[in-house]
């Protein structure tokens, strides 16, 4: 919900959202894809409603192509697609113009491990050419890799805002606490199955 607010496909109900520049997001395998259409008249499609004019598109389509290695899937069928060829092509295309804001939700988890690294060196690359990067994910090296401020949620409340190797560090424990406290819980269980208490 609050990347969806941050990219503005949804309206806060309280409070405001204030962004400034080209805001790309990848949050969703689809991306607004019709998997009837290939990847090429989706690039088309999409990349209109992301406001970049056609021609502009059709210079950008042989980068596009290039960076995400489908060969000649690039125009058959999106429905013929594994996850993980939207993802490059969703990626490829969100990236194929360089982002003032850059949101990532978890897709890349779905790619290879070869398109993962190739596109966290886009990251890195735009980042340090001033794209700010709302990376968000469950996986600590990731984290670790793309971060230098990581804030940690739960339920929608603020648990923690900081450097990324602290917050990972508080992260872990909390996921241990959990672990501990279910096999705490499935120990008692045990003991008064055997004891022939339910």
């Amino acid at each position: 919900t609050l990347l969806k607010i941050l990219t503005g496909t949804l309206r806060p109900t309280t409070g405001t959202v204030q962004s400034t520049g080209r805001v790309a997001a990848i949050l969703e395998l689809g991306m607004g894809f019709n998997t009837d259409l290939s990847a090429r008249d989706n690039v088309r499609h999409v990349g209109g409603l992301l406001g970049i004019d056609h021609d502009h598109i059709e210079q950008l389509m042989p980068d596009i192509i290039s960076f995400a290695e489908i060969g000649p899937y690039f125009d058959q069928p999106m429905r013929l697609y594994s996850s993980g060829m939207h993802v490059r092509v969703a990626f490829a295309l969100a990236t194929a113009v360089r982002p003032d804001i850059l949101i990532v939700d978890e897709a890349l988890s779905v790619g290879d491990a070869y398109f993962q690294h190739k596109s966290f060196e886009r990251i890195r690359q735009f980042r340090e050419q001033g794209t700010t990067l709302l990376f968000v994910s469950h996986d600590p090296a990731s984290v670790l890799a793309l971060c230098d401020r990581c804030i940690l949620l739960s339920q929608g409340q603020l648990l923690m805002d900081g450097e990324p190797t602290v917050v990972m560090d508080y992260y872990n424990a909390l996921i241990a606490e959990k672990d501990q406290s279910i096999e705490s819980e499935k120990s008692i269980t045990q003991e008064n199955t055997a004891h022939g208490v339910i």
